[in-house]
């Protein structure tokens, strides 16, 4: 996008900033390694600057105390500026991290999009109070200052699924994003204030995790700390955020398992299993990077799994024929091939892959350093270290268990518990494998990364459907408030027995 500028402002209080001592971090196109703009490397003094500014905005602007159609309608116009906007904001995702142009398409900025729907959906419709039995009621708050912190594997995507919802319940927000893809995010706040978003209600402050973001995650003023991002950087967080005595939401990594029964619809399988782990090339927190296959259908999987992986097509993410593009940088290809390794090392077998393009195989231009092919791993251990360890990279581990026992016990031999898929035939015996998973969200004959689904048009009305996406109470704080019995006309109750205990 030959339109970005050479210097992207922050954005504190409303107003497009540098940082404060005018410090930059440049930034480079993954594909090309061509330098694409350079963002202000903010420090602890404008992590305070942005805190105070959304302090502020809380404690004395109108946004918390706006009604909620009100901060819906913003909200409304936000989605549809995104949707007005797809192709720039696609195109400086894939320039930014590496994203092709058909997933920045079909995912992130629908995506995110959506996020601003749901979320102006159900501002209008939480309940700010909830009245209950014996004179006991509940009022929810808009927690306050809300830190969100998104990693680089999806930035425009995960921004808005951090912010769209904290503004919807009232909160205000200091957003920092990837040190190193962060331009979509700031073009997102940009966005937000051009709809009229009041000054201070969302902030960004771009700059190294060290350094900024510890900053913000003990800066006092803030109220909750949203991180999405790895365990060993989840697990800083939650310390840092406990010295600061704030909450904290993490969604941290995954090792996701599919597993195929013995009755599954191979085809179909497949398909939703390259799907689930190679969908940008893998950098996926939901990825699905284990399939866990019936011994009995084992060999005529992989066959057809190695087919499909072998027609996946590498190439400029520009170009809408690429399947796969680049890794988001020269060293997170370099961990592909790492964990490769290891796997072969301790008694895994190549069925595809396993390596970057040699020189002249990639157009000219392109850094086939920073690309890795599609790899499928078979006669793989549970216990190996392709089956324990987030990659993060176009890396699949196939594992052989003889019955669903053995592949439910495989499945939940992780630390992990985000998601697993289930393949198989039969509804009754798929939901009783579902059900035995430790995962937070387990999909049948099927495996879903991102849902584009927008209000009035999936789910209904049912409870379920209702827990699945109000996403505002995460950003809600609950006062639950009882009042006292009262007995005849309107005067009050003697004492309870509890009171009878200490000397009545």
């Amino acid at each position: 996008m030959e339109s970005v500028a050479e210097q992207v402002p922050m954005y504190i209080g409303g107003l497009a900033v540098p940082a404060h001592d005018g410090a930059v971090l440049r930034t480079f196109e993954p594909a090309t390694r061509r330098h694409l703009a350079d963002v202000p490397s903010g420090g602890p003094e404008d992590v305070r600057r942005a805190v105070a500014a959304a302090r502020k905005a809380f404690d004395e602007g109108p946004w918390p105390r706006m009604p909620a159609r009100e901060r819906a309608r913003l909200l409304r116009a936000a989605a549809e500026r995104l949707a007005g906007e797809a192709a720039e904001f696609a195109h400086l995702e894939v320039r930014d991290n590496g994203a092709t142009l058909r997933k920045a398409r079909g995912a992130d900025v629908p995506g995110a999009a959506a996020a601003f729907e749901w979320s102006a959906w159900w501002a209008e419709r939480v309940p700010e109070r909830e009245h209950g039995d014996g004179g006991a009621y509940v009022v929810w708050r808009p927690a306050g200052v809300v830190a969100a912190i998104v990693p680089w594997n999806l930035p425009l995507l995960l921004a808005a699924w951090r912010i769209a919802p904290a503004i919807a319940a009232g909160n205000t927000c200091v957003i920092k994003p990837a040190s190193f893809a962060s331009l979509s995010v700031l073009r997102l706040v940009r966005l937000l204030h051009e709809c009229g978003l009041p000054p201070g209600v969302v902030n960004v402050v771009t700059g190294p995790g060290a350094v900024t973001g510890e900053s913000l995650v003990r800066a006092p003023g803030v109220d909750l700390v949203a991180f999405t991002g790895s365990d060993e950087t989840g697990d800083a967080v939650r310390q840092g955020a406990a010295s600061a005595g704030t909450s904290t939401r993490l969604d941290l990594g995954g090792k996701s398992p599919n597993l195929v029964l013995a009755d599954a619809d191979l085809e179909q399988a497949v398909k939703g299993v390259v799907w689930g782990a190679f969908l940008h090339n893998g950098q996926v927190c939901m990825a699905g990077t284990r399939a866990v296959v019936h011994a009995a259908v084992h060999d005529e999987f992989v066959r057809l799994l190695v087919e499909r992986v072998g027609r996946l097509r590498l190439g400029d993410p520009l170009d809408e024929a690429t399947d796969l593009g680049p890794l988001v940088s020269r060293s997170q290809a370099r961990t592909a091939r790492r964990f490769t390794e290891l796997g072969l090392s301790q008694g895994a077998r190549l069925a595809c892959g396993g390596g970057s393009p040699a020189a002249g195989e990639l157009a000219e231009g392109l850094d086939s350093a920073a690309y890795f092919r599609p790899t499928v791993l078979t006669s793989v251990g549970e216990r190996d270290a392709v089956a324990q360890e987030e990659i993060f990279g176009p890396v699949l581990a196939v594992l052989r268990a003889a019955d669903d026992e053995e592949a439910v016990r495989i499945a939940n031999g992780t630390r992990y518990r985000l998601s697993a898929g289930v393949w198989s035939a039969g509804p009754g015996r798929a939901r009783a494998v579902a059900e035995r998973l430790r995962a937070d969200r387990v999909w049948i004959n099927d495996y879903r990364l991102v849902d584009l689904e927008r209000p009035g048009r999936a789910g209904g009305s049912s409870a379920v459907w209702d827990r699945l996406t109000n996403e505002l109470d995460s950003y809600r704080r609950r006062h639950t408030v009882h009042e006292g019995r009262e007995r005849g006309e309107g005067r009050p109750a003697g004492p309870s027995t509890p009171y009878a205990l200490l000397g009545g």
